[in-house]
């Protein structure tokens, strides 16, 4: 949990290489959301709902990046909403990405709201 706020800490930082930076924070947070498909997920609830807080935070200073980001995550946290295993971890990472993605870039996410209605 102390690297996803020190993250979060850094994210609003400038620096020449803000968008490496946020591209790697951003493939770092996925690691912790099974609702990717990803070796190893984090099945802790907090360190869930503190990462997908961290990644709405990266999709509202992201930038240049920040349409290709969203279109990404949006369309990885749908996939894990409609897959057809019964894995509620990854559901549950799901709601929580799509959540923070829908209160931190609005703009982006509403072109996904039918997709997620569904």
């Amino acid at each position: 949990m102390g690297g996803i706020l020190a993250m979060d800490g850094l994210i609003d930082v400038e620096c020449e290489e803000s968008s490496a930076f946020i591209t790697r924070f951003a493939n770092y947070l996925r690691l912790l959301l099974p609702c990717n498909d990803v070796a190893t997920p984090c099945n802790d609830v907090a360190t869930m709902i503190m990462a997908s807080k961290v990644l709405g935070h990266l999709a509202m200073v992201g930038g240049s990046l920040t349409a290709d980001f969203v279109e990404f995550e949006v369309k990885e946290a749908l996939e894990g909403l409609n897959s057809e295993k019964r894995d509620e971890q990854k559901r549950l990472a799901s709601v929580l990405v799509l959540k923070e993605l829908a209160t931190n870039a609005p703009t982006l996410f509403y072109m996904h709201v039918p997709a997620f209605l569904k």
